[in-house]
């Protein structure tokens, strides 16, 4: 049993448990005639018991749910129950808050007629192309329940908020800034190489994969360790193309951010753009 705090709404009561730690609880008319100092039982299973209430944002979250309609809360809880089971992941705890914030305010800008546009639709579509996915399969959830048309563009900033909510281990893990960095190395080899790449090809999907977490690695200062048998300080005559490819992304990256790739992230990137120039066009 836990003792409620405050009645949100009917649908959303700040709880505390016996240890007197915050939680909040959703569920479909769980507030409806409560009150203040009542006990309820978070063990129903017709409540979604959710996360624990930091102390230090506690006013910033009850301000914010109290904001929200019943209805995008209770639409927020089965959007992040579909991105689960699509994507077979779990999501931090702060996905609920942050979603919820996220639907209120494009629905408002709908209702005002204002029209935004990401400008990373196609870095999304093309590296998270399983989170997006998942966008897509939210943003009609939401639609149908909430009987409004919000736009494909929705899709992208919905799988942007998955893709943040799945690096736990990262607060700070920022899916555009990610994305951005991404598109910009694979522009960076593709207009280097003069090559199109083939999207369906095990190298390209590969790279892709590569890259993803090389810039996962750059940005949280966890690049690989050069070991003193460098692949990439022997390559230099046998893989001159590709050497001079990897030579400008750690130009480009040294100069955007003044941090140095290492010389064994090097050889990882010299040996994918091997293939790459490798890959012949699908017949």
């Amino acid at each position: 049993m836990a003792k409620i705090k405050k009645v949100l709404n009917s649908s959303v009561v700040l709880v505390e448990d016996e240890q007197k730690s915050d939680f909040i609880i959703l569920g479909k008319g769980i507030g409806y005639g409560k009150k203040s100092g009542e006990n309820i039982d978070v063990n129903d299973s017709t409540y979604q018991f959710y996360i624990p209430v930091v102390s230090d944002k506690s006013k910033q979250i009850m301000d914010l749910l109290d904001a929200i309609s019943p209805e995008v809360l209770e639409v927020t809880h089965q959007v992040i129950s579909l991105a689960k089971a699509d994507l077979h992941t779990e999501f931090n705890d702060n996905l609920y808050f942050v979603l919820a914030d996220h639907l209120n305010f494009a629905i408002e800008r709908l209702k005002q007629n204002m029209v935004t546009t990401n400008r990373l639709i196609w870095e999304i579509q093309n590296f998270y192309p399983e989170e997006y996915a998942a966008g897509v399969h939210c943003l009609k959830l939401v639609n149908k329940a909430l009987h409004i048309q919000l736009p494909d563009d929705e899709a992208v900033n919905i799988a942007f908020h998955l893709v943040n909510a799945q690096s736990s281990n990262n607060p700070e893990y920022d899916s555009a800034r990610y994305a951005k960095l991404i598109g910009e190395i694979v522009n960076l080899v593709r207009y280097s190489l003069n090559k199109e790449f083939h999207k369906d090809s095990i190298h390209y999907l590969r790279f892709i994969t590569h890259i993803r977490f090389f810039v996962e690695r750059f940005f949280t200062d966890k690049m690989l360790e050069d070991n003193g048998d460098s692949f990439y300080l022997t390559s230099k005559n046998r893989y001159q193309k590709e050497v001079e490819v990897a030579n400008k992304v750690k130009s480009f990256l040294y100069d955007q951010y003044q941090k140095l790739i290492t010389d064994e992230e090097m050889s990882f990137l010299i040996i994918h753009i091997n293939r790459l120039l490798r890959d012949e066009p699908s017949v």
